[in-house]
This record gives C-alpha cells, sequence and structure tokens, in this order.
C-alpha cells in the first residue's frame, strides 16, 4: 500500500474511533503532487450552523485617509448583512433585516484584491490563499461592542484582511 493510501486510511480510521469537530487544513507542497502545483485546503466545520456561502469580494480602490470597517462576525449565518462591502449577497432584505454596525476601523490601503469568501478569506486574485486550521475561541476576549469588550479583531476579520492586502505568501 502506497504510504499516502495508509495515512489517509489512519486519519479517517482516527475519525471514525474519536469523532471531532474541529477545523481541517490539508496541504501538499510541490514536491507532493505529480505536477509541482502547491495545494491548500480547508474544512469548516463550524459546529453546523456556519453561513455556507462562498461569495465573492470585489476588488476597490479608496481615497487616501480612508478607514476600513470591523464588523463582528457570529460565525453563524448570516455571517453579515449590509452593503459596506459591496457584495450582493450580503445585501439582506430592506425590510426585515438591519445592516450590521462597525465595531471599529482600521486604517485602509489605496487598492484592496478581489478574494473568494466562506466564513473565512479563502484565495485572492493573486492567488494567495490561506486556510485557518481550529480556532475554537474566536475571540480570546470579548468583541468590541460587548460588556467589557476588547477585541477588534477575530481569526474571520483577519483572513479578510490578508486577502485584500496580499500580493505573496
Amino acid at each position: 500500500i502506497p504510504i499516502s493510501t495508509l495515512l489517509l486510511l489512519l486519519l479517517l480510521l482516527q475519525h471514525h474511533i474519536h469523532p471531532l469537530s474541529a477545523c481541517t487544513v490539508f496541504i501538499a507542497g510541490k514536491n507532493a503532487t505529480t505536477d509541482g502545483s502547491v495545494m491548500v485546503t480547508h474544512s469548516n466545520d463550524g459546529e453546523f450552523d456556519t453561513d455556507p456561502r462562498l461569495v465573492k469580494v470585489p476588488s476597490m480602490d479608496y481615497e487616501e485617509g480612508s478607514m476600513r470597517p470591523i464588523f463582528f462576525s457570529p460565525e453563524s449565518y448570516p455571517r453579515y448583512v449590509g452593503r459596506d462591502r459591496g457584495i450582493p449577497e450580503y445585501y439582506g432584505d430592506s425590510d426585515s433585516t438591519s445592516s450590521f454596525k462597525p465595531i471599529g476601523f482600521i486604517p485602509q490601503v489605496s487598492h484592496t484584491y478581489a478574494y473568494l469568501e466562506d466564513t473565512y478569506g479563502a484565495v485572492n486574485e493573486m492567488q494567495v490563499g490561506i486556510g485557518e486550521s481550529t480556532c475554537s475561541g474566536i475571540f480570546g476576549a470579548k468583541p468590541l461592542g460587548m460588556p467589557n469588550g476588547t477585541a477588534l479583531l477575530s481569526i474571520d476579520q483577519l483572513t479578510q484582511i490578508a486577502m485584500e492586502r496580499s500580493s505573496t505568501a
């Protein structure tokens, strides 16, 4: 049996013996693929109530001095509602759903790259990709806007910012 098949079987057996509820990342480097491709995967099991939509976040240009809003992510459906991000899938029904309000702001760059987003930023137009692996304490501190909240950035926002601003890994 090839070693890769054996490792996959052991992984599947371990999951059957001890079921896990955790995100998983698999990476194959250029020496592990037949054509030299590099691959990254990310499973987002999110305890069964995450927002499953895969959306395209458009590239955008901003004026000098602009600030980027930071939104709290509930890690459930819907993960965001509003028009600030320019994503039609997030517009919501204006009669029944109110827009999310920013919990803070950071300085905005002059240009952001387009990228694909699920709960987390996934891959951008520069072919930079990211996979998050099990951050069960989404916030180590309470988010701003909650009583005694001190945290501005969660893993969700950090991956989105990375995809917006990164042209290389």
